[in-house]
């Protein structure tokens, strides 16, 4: 029983990760979708600097969350 409290770490960063992964992903299309609502240039310009910052996270936590998952994967077998 006791080792069943115990988390996996690769478990945890690999959920973790793709859950924030997540959230960024629709708060980029919350943003894209209320900006094409107002469609005007200023905040086409936003979704725009919102899509620049938020792409170089996307990209970390892809590779994290591959990376933590493939060694969830092998700890497992």
């Amino acid at each position: 029983m006791r080792e069943r409290l115990h988390a996996n770490p690769f478990g945890v960063v690999a959920a973790a990760s793709i859950t924030l992964l997540c959230v960024l992903v629709a708060g980029a299309g919350a943003v894209a979708v209320i900006a094409r609502s107002v469609n005007s240039w200023r905040s086409l310009f936003l979704m725009e600097q919102a899509m620049a910052l938020l792409l170089p996270a996307v990209k970390v936590l892809l590779v994290v969350g591959l990376v933590a998952s493939m060694g969830l994967a092998l700890r497992i077998r």
